[in-house]
């Protein structure tokens, strides 16, 4: 592939692949000022390593969630503070596509309060980004089985908490 080839192509994946890292972001870090630094770290990376990324093994938005998420670590390593999930601006939760319908984010965020940061991180990746639990346990390197049942856990225990107000 060509340099001119290779800019173009990267240039409609980063375009189709945005609002998918960006949201994820702004969801891990909470609303944290550094959401918009790690979002730039993470697309400079997939840039620098774009001859890297396979197409058979992940879609694009998936392998840069994945940078994504190793610069929001790093990112957590080298800050003392930590974030709460009280303090995600409602903003976090505007879904794109047919999910905008959600009336209820306040009772989605009391929800997600319920999970810890694991589970969270589960449920956002299958119903947020909408990814298989094949990828998902690629992604995380973990049996597709094991990410069904951490799910189905999960589930559970939100509607669990619904069932007690």
């Amino acid at each position: 592939m060509s340099e001119p080839e290779r800019e173009c192509a990267f240039e409609t994946l980063y375009r189709e692949s945005f609002p998918i890292v960006r949201n994820y972001v702004y969801y891990r870090m909470a609303g944290n000022d550094a959401a918009e630094d790690i979002i730039a770290e993470a697309y400079l990376q997939s840039a620098r390593h774009f001859l890297t990324f396979d197409p058979s093994r992940s879609k694009f938005s998936t392998w840069v969630v994945s940078i994504a998420k190793n610069c929001i670590s790093s990112h957590y390593r080298k800050a003392t503070a930590s974030s709460n999930l009280d303090d995600i601006p409602e903003s976090v939760f505007a879904v794109q596509g047919e999910q905008d319908s959600v009336d209820n984010r306040e009772l989605i965020a009391q929800l997600l309060a319920t999970l810890d940061d694991d589970e969270r991180e589960l449920v956002f990746m299958k119903y947020y980004l909408g990814m298989r639990n094949v990828e998902i346990a690629t992604q995380l390197s973990m049996n597709a089985s094991t990410i069904s049942t951490k799910l189905a856990r999960a589930m559970a225990k939100m509607r669990a908490s619904v069932g007690d107000r």
